[in-house]
């Protein structure tokens, strides 16, 4: 069972223009709503793939009901902690002309020491124990840094792998914990090291400087391009290139590629078969509309396709 945490969700609000014209009446031709969240896209493409999950959360508010009634339709078991305030809306506007995807997202709710707390609890006492921890996505309004490397810390004796998926000073605080896995894109892990990935091999090298600062494993994802892995148990990264696909909304591929990429490796316990998964689940989420995220059968598509080499 693999268990997701996100401190600061989100209803995602899709609406469909034509056109957008700031300071007029915009009339929409299509909306809909998706749970939203890292840790949540997370639990939903690893429950597509027909795995267990658990998505523990922070939910306030009306809109943290309608985020547990849009769990429940999914059939997405989750564990949310009441705080005060409301649940987030992020907003993303389809227009037509220019072809683009403009979004507003929200600060969301304060989370509170003590609701944070909770939160910890409630994953350290889960039953059964889970598999492995993924924490992604940013942090709410009073959560310090820290949070994420303090609980990869807490869950080592455990014996329970941390996955994390975050930026900024969250990601570089969590690195000092040496979690099993971390995932930043391009620009995220160029932030973190101070440099800029312009080519391959410098994300290759970014790759292993990654895995130096302590994690076993480090894949920078590239959207269209795939992704690449560096391993503490290896000179060599891997390069996994996807086949090109029509693409309809690429929000959530990387949070499919973790999913994908945890449960490839679950269930083989081989590297190049987890990588090539997750970039298989990153790329069919991209072909689909809004944060709708990935479908099994264009996963096991698009997976005999997906490329590897070393380099």
């Amino acid at each position: 069972m693999i268990a997701t945490v996100t401190l600061n969700p989100s209803l995602d609000e899709w609406m469909s223009l034509p056109a957008l014209r700031a300071g007029e009446l915009n009339r929409a031709t299509g909306f809909v709503r998706y749970p939203g969240g890292k840790g949540i896209n997370v639990s939903r493409v690893v429950r597509e793939l027909g795995e267990r999950t658990v998505a523990l959360a922070l939910a306030g508010g009306e809109d943290g009901e309608i985020l547990r009634r849009l769990m429940n339709r999914l059939s997405i078991p989750h564990d949310f902690v009441a705080v005060e305030g409301t649940t987030r809306n992020n907003y993303k506007i389809r227009t037509a002309r220019p072809r683009a995807l403009t979004e507003i997202n929200t600060e969301g709710p304060r989370a509170s020491r003590s609701v944070l707390h909770r939160l910890e609890e409630r994953l350290l006492t889960h039953r059964p124990p889970p598999q492995c921890v993924v924490f992604s996505g940013s942090l709410p309004p009073g959560a310090l840094p820290a949070i994420y490397r303090r609980w990869i810390r807490m869950l080592e004796p455990r014996g329970i792998p941390a996955i994390l998926d975050s930026s900024g000073a969250a990601l570089a605080a969590g690195l000092r914990a040496r979690p099993w896995l971390v995932k930043p894109n391009r620009s995220e892990a160029g932030e973190l090291l101070g440099v800029r990935l312009r080519r391959l091999v410098d994300v290759a090298q970014a790759a292993r400087r990654l895995v130096a600062r302590g994690p076993s494993l480090a894949v920078i994802s590239l959207g269209p391009d795939g992704a690449v892995l560096a391993s503490r148990m290896s000179n060599r990264v891997l390069v996994a290139t996807p086949p090109t696909v029509p693409v309809d909304s690429a929000v959530g591929a990387g949070d499919s590629l973790v999913a994908g990429f945890v449960v490839g490796w679950l269930r083989s316990r081989s590297l190049p078969e987890a990588l090539r998964l997750g970039v298989a689940c990153g790329t069919a989420a991209a072909m689909t509309p809004g944060t709708e995220l990935c479908r099994r059968a264009d996963i096991l598509r698009v997976k005999p396709r997906v490329r590897l080499r070393t380099i």
